[in-house]
């Protein structure tokens, strides 16, 4: 879920540039010092994702966690004070992430709407994705277009044409659906463990969008599991799927492709359940947990973005061999909302 920067985790040393009033002793000099210049304002480089994305390097703003909220007073009951506690530290996540969107959304600049206009449907949207080698297989194509992303945006917050723009919106609860370009890189992470039959998760659901573009590839036979913390967004992506994808859900004896279920997956929640071939975790972790590592099955992947919250992260393929052992890849950098413990409140303070 998500806030997401898309941002290469391998950078070009910068080069060096002469100052404002320097002159140059030659002019061989002079025009190498150009081009360094011009080659270092827009330069694009590639991460180890072997060219899975391409997008101009910029500084990332600093985001900084919610300040802790003021103590309601020694005068009210312990309860009380617990509640308090949790609407202040709400309404300020929402404020930040709200913030951090609109910053997302001036770095990314034309990146989010193609020359001539503004995208107004999901084949446009996959279309583009498909022509930035986002999207580069057949399968993760077909899945998105089968999934209507103007269908799960909350249009409190965005319109329908919100929806097809390359940019993270916000879907109320202090929580986003990340940007289409994150979506397609993960699925094509993901893609050769999202194979018929397979078991799926995917933490942090929120809007249920991804889950649902999962559930498709999975088809006809597997499963996908969506856990969310907000019971609201649980609510609201299950309504969401009965009206855009109903095929997904449990028909009257028949096979349950999507299940949105509300909880804290770090909890003891997903203890009876078995292995995942795959999962995507769409909030920042603050350390690779064991939980999640317990549940990849041998031959599995996990995407997770890794790194402290309210600031930035690294997006890990996280892979498990036949033996049980677990290799790591950094691919780039990201930013996401935090993946809290059952202890802990949004701002990392303990309950």
């Amino acid at each position: 879920m998500f806030r997401c920067f898309a941002q290469l985790q391998h950078r070009q040393k910068p080069q060096p540039q002469s100052s404002p009033g320097s002159s140059s002793s030659s002019s061989g000099s002079s025009a190498r010092t150009r081009r360094r210049r011009s080659n270092s304002k827009a330069v694009s480089l590639e991460s180890n994702t072997k060219g899975l994305l391409k997008r101009p390097v910029h500084q990332p703003p600093t985001l900084q966690p919610p300040p802790l909220p003021p103590d309601p007073g020694a005068g009210s009951a312990p309860q009380q004070q617990q509640q308090i506690r949790q609407a202040q530290a709400q309404q300020q996540l929402q404020q930040a992430a709200l913030q951090h969107q609109k910053q997302q959304t001036a770095q990314m600049g034309t990146v989010s709407k193609p020359l001539g206009g503004a995208r107004t449907s999901q084949d446009e949207l996959v279309d583009y994705l498909i022509r930035s080698k986002l999207v580069k297989s057949a399968r993760v194509a077909d899945a998105l277009r089968a999934v209507d992303r103007g269908k799960y945006v909350n249009t409190a917050y965005a319109s329908r044409t919100d929806a097809y723009q390359d940019h993270p919106l916000a879907i109320g609860e202090g929580q986003t659906i990340s940007a289409p370009h994150m979506h397609a890189i993960c699925l094509e992470l993901l893609e050769p463990h999202l194979t018929p039959g397979a078991r799926v998760l995917d933490v942090g659901s929120g809007s249920g969008y991804l889950a649902a573009a999962m559930a498709k590839m999975v088809a006809p036979d597997g499963f996908v599991l969506g856990v969310d913390k907000v019971p609201e967004l649980v609510v609201r992506s299950r309504a969401s799927l009965q009206a855009a994808n109903p095929e997904l859900l449990a028909a009257q004896g028949g096979h349950e492709l999507l299940r949105i279920t509300h909880g804290n997956a770090l909890s003891d929640m997903l203890a009876s359940e078995p292995p995942f071939a795959a999962i995507h975790v769409g909030a920042a972790a603050d350390e690779m947990h064991q939980v999640l590592l317990d549940k990849l099955a041998p031959g599995g992947r996990m995407v997770i973005p890794v790194g402290p919250h309210y600031s930035y992260q690294v997006l890990m393929a996280v892979d498990k061999d036949a033996a049980g052992h677990v290799t790591t890849q950094a691919l780039m950098d990201v930013g996401y909302v935090p993946l809290t413990r059952p202890s802990e409140y949004e701002d990392g303070s303990l309950l």
